[in-house]
């Protein structure tokens, strides 16, 4: 596959915008932060607080709040049924809410969890709960494609955090209440993200690793892994599909003894297998760190970044080339650009850390 030679001039010129804050609101009682989503007139926020009536530092309750778009709440549902329940991924679908929930026993050096579906009417009310199975750790985001609730997640052989483990592809049929696992055949990275592509599905870890295989792969009814062939342990920033050629952002951050930081992108042609590859230094995109949290925009990307002359925070809207189109200013007195969940549409900016959900409004 050929790169076009573009690529050998990108422009890192942007417009930048500046933001004002709308409405903000502080949790009662979520701690953490997992994911947000935002669908009509409907806010949906969800994380997990350690403040339990156990109260042992490692059991958590799990809360999903339902707020207006004026960040007033309309409902709070609380899971707290077991030691752990952490509701990691939310989607709103048609006339009801999906999230991924894991729920069992957590330790300092052991995790006993189960996965389920919780099914949740527009009232915030349990209405089924569909069991996946064990799993470790966190899953990766969910996206419906039809009546198929499509995600990854972490299968251990054992409950300590040195068992070995795979990585597995879920798809439940909302319909037919069947679900089709896809295993991986060897240890794959954390899964981060599920990126779907008609009926075609491609999963992720959070990690790029030597020497092994990097993507799962469900493509025209056949089961496959792909290895990008990196060099160095890169960290996955994001991936979308144009055409017929599967595109993977990823960092490399820099590490003790090898601080040349950079940016790259993958591109695979998924008819010829054929891999290249375009490597942009830190240095030349003017920052000096990435953060990992990214939103996903058709074949944009919002990141954010630290500048390098003025160590200020900002999001960047860049493509899968490397171009940056729009930069807004992150209110660092509203957090720290770790841990974040956020949302960018519509001259909008919805933001949720561990102490506070808001809306900006985005200058144009």
């Amino acid at each position: 596959m050929k790169i076009n030679l573009v690529l050998l001039f990108i422009s890192f010129v942007s417009l930048s915008f500046g933001q004002e804050m709308i409405v903000k609101s502080s949790f009662e009682n979520i701690q953490y932060v997992e994911d947000v989503e935002w669908y009509n007139d409907d806010i949906y926020c969800a994380g997990y607080s350690f403040k339990t009536k156990v109260n042992d530092g490692n059991s958590s309750d799990a809360y999903l709040i339902n707020y207006d778009t004026a960040l007033k709440p309309k409902w709070t549902l609380k899971i707290s049924d077991e030691h752990s329940n952490i509701i990691y991924s939310i989607k709103r679908h048609k006339d009801k809410i999906y999230a991924l929930v894991t729920q069992g026993k957590v330790q300092p050096l052991t995790q006993d969890v189960k996965m389920s579906i919780f099914v949740i009417n527009m009232d915030g009310i349990i209405e089924n709960k569909i069991a996946i199975g064990r799993t470790f750790s966190q899953p990766s985001n969910m996206s419906i494609d039809g009546e198929n609730i499509i995600f990854g997640h972490t299968v251990s052989e054992g409950i300590s955090y040195s068992s070995n483990s795979k990585s597995e592809i879920i798809k439940y049929n909302l319909d037919t209440k069947k679900i089709v696992r896809f295993m991986s055949s060897q240890y794959q990275p954390k899964p981060k993200k599920v990126l779907l592509n008609g009926s075609d599905i491609y999963l992720f870890g959070q990690y790029i690793h030597p020497g092994q295989t990097n993507i799962m792969a469900y493509r025209k009814g056949k089961y496959s892994e792909i290895s990008l062939k990196s060099k160095k342990t890169e960290y996955l920033l994001d991936s979308h599909i144009k055409d017929n050629t599967l595109i993977v952002m990823c960092v490399f951050p820099g590490v003790y003894g090898d601080m040349k930081k950079y940016l790259k992108y993958y591109y695979v042609n998924l008819n010829t297998k054929a891999i290249n590859s375009v490597v942009i230094s830190y240095d030349k995109m003017g920052w000096s760190d990435v953060h990992f949290d990214v939103y996903s925009a058709g074949l944009l990307s919002w990141i954010i970044i630290k500048d390098k002359k003025t160590k200020g925070l900002k999001y960047v809207l860049i493509d899968q080339n490397g171009k940056i189109s729009k930069t807004l200013n992150y209110d660092e007195s509203n957090g720290n650009g770790y841990w974040e969940n956020y949302i960018i549409e519509n001259g909008k900016l919805l933001n949720a850390n561990s102490s506070n959900i808001k809306i900006y409004k985005v200058e144009n």
